[in-house]
């Protein structure tokens, strides 16, 4: 049974990614390289923010956007964008809620991690907190979608309920999310049983057409008229998995967590950039749009596989993304193509960069990164009048839900204390 209709979550992001069109080509791996130290560039920061001042900026991101996209007809939902238009939807899509509820989840780690007690003022993070797991639950359908096992939906309104189509890459930040906040609490809170829900879903995702280009990989969404697999949907299912090996000693998970990381490596990977691509469709052609997250979560997944497996490889592949993404974005650098990425991208990024760095080290800056980034953005996008993003990505009217939580996400990360970055999805 598949959920009621709705039109698509997303419309096709505008062209301006480095990278480029669709072209059929055969797959290709690149072999890790031998480094030992990241590759680095003139106009890194100098010096962090003090804690306090980075703590509170990320609150005063937050605020703006709890206080600015509340939807009318229920307090517990958010909006797409401020000012709404006519043509908005009731309700924000599941996917924009989720990386708000990320935001939130972070800046609680953040505040709650700083040293001393920090004055939240009139923010009531728990109380946010709780609104947002109420809200994501109006995109729970347990009737199931295509492949008859539950999931959210990327829409819910008050005549409907949750209804659209289920993209596994939304249902993969909110598994991410449940673990991530599990993992940040000492398992206070999160829901593991709902993550290993979501993994069967994922699995039930994966192509298993043997006489496709590259067989594999997980699609993108259950529509009809999606034809692709995605970076972006095998990947964080990846990630899924390991995190779920990891604490409940599940072997099946750590299997397919890694079947899934080498066909994205075998098909979606540049051999000349050592980047990800977006996705191959089912005539073999390929996106070769480079997009922040493609890069960021493969990376966190190669990570944690060192971490879990000790095997070296995953250490060497993390390192070399994280050099192609100096090399290729500069983000040390204003108006740089890092900074030409959609922001909520670059927060995905940043998470897997800090967690990698957790486990790896210094040969992953992280942290320097997400502060000269967060730095920039404070600077350059904010408007001081009411801490709303300007220069929104996802509309040509006012600020999306996107933008503005993947600002306020980027800036908790670069409060977050580094013990709490080996938690991070």
């Amino acid at each position: 049974m598949t959920a009621p209709h709705s039109p698509s979550r997303r419309g096709v992001l505008a062209a301006t990614a480095l990278g480029g069109g669709g072209l059929a080509v055969s797959p290709a791996v690149a072999a890790p390289g031998e480094r030992t130290e990241p590759a680095m560039t003139e106009n890194q920061p100098s010096r962090p923010l003090p804690a306090d001042e980075a703590t509170s900026r990320a609150l005063a991101a937050a605020k703006a956007l709890l206080e600015s996209f509340r939807a009318e007809t229920d307090p517990d939902m958010l909006i797409e964008r401020v000012p709404r238009q006519e043509e908005d939807p009731e309700f924000t899509y599941v996917w924009p809620l989720s990386q708000a509820r990320a935001a939130v989840t972070e800046l609680i780690a953040a505040v709650s991690g700083s040293r001393g007690e920090h004055d939240s003022g009139e923010l009531d993070l728990a109380a946010a907190d709780a609104a947002l797991i109420r809200a994501q639950e109006h995109y729970w359908y347990p009737q199931g979608g295509t492949t008859g096992l539950p999931g959210y939906t990327a829409a819910t309104d008050s005549a409907q309920g949750a209804n659209g189509d289920f993209f596994y890459d939304d249902n993969d930040w909110i598994a991410l999310l449940e673990i991530e906040q599990h993992l940040l609490t000492g398992a206070d809170a999160g829901d593991l049983e709902r993550a290993g829900t979501l993994l069967q879903l994922f699995r039930s995702g994966e192509s298993t057409d043997p006489s496709l280009p590259c067989p594999g990989g997980i699609f993108w969404t259950q529509g009809d008229w999606n034809t692709c697999r995605n970076t972006v949907s095998t990947f964080p299912s990846a990630k899924v998995a390991l995190r779920l090996h990891q604490i409940t000693g599940e072997d099946q998970a750590l299997e397919d967590a890694l079947r899934w990381m080498d066909w994205g490596r075998d098909t979606l990977l540049d051999p000349e950039k050592g980047l990800f691509w977006d996705n191959i469709d089912l005539d073999g052609t390929v996106d070769k749009t480079f997009w922040t997250y493609n890069q960021g979560v493969p990376l966190g997944c190669e990570a944690l596989a060192f971490e879990i497996t000790g095997d070296h490889v995953h250490r060497e592949r993390a390192a070399a993304l994280a050099d192609a993404v100096i090399a290729h974005y500069s983000p040390f650098v204003e108006d740089s193509a890092f900074d030409d990425q959609p922001i909520q991208f670059n927060a995905i990024l940043l998470s897997n960069l800090l967690m990698a760095e957790s486990i790896l080290g210094g040969h992953i800056p992280g942290r320097k990164i997400t502060q000269s980034y967060a730095q920039r953005l404070w600077e350059n996008r904010r408007d001081p009048e009411t801490d709303l993003i300007n220069g929104s990505r996802e509309t040509d009217e006012g600020t999306h839900l996107l933008d503005q939580a993947g600002f306020a996400r980027t800036l908790a990360l670069a409060a977050m204390p580094r013990a709490q970055w080996t938690h991070l999805n």
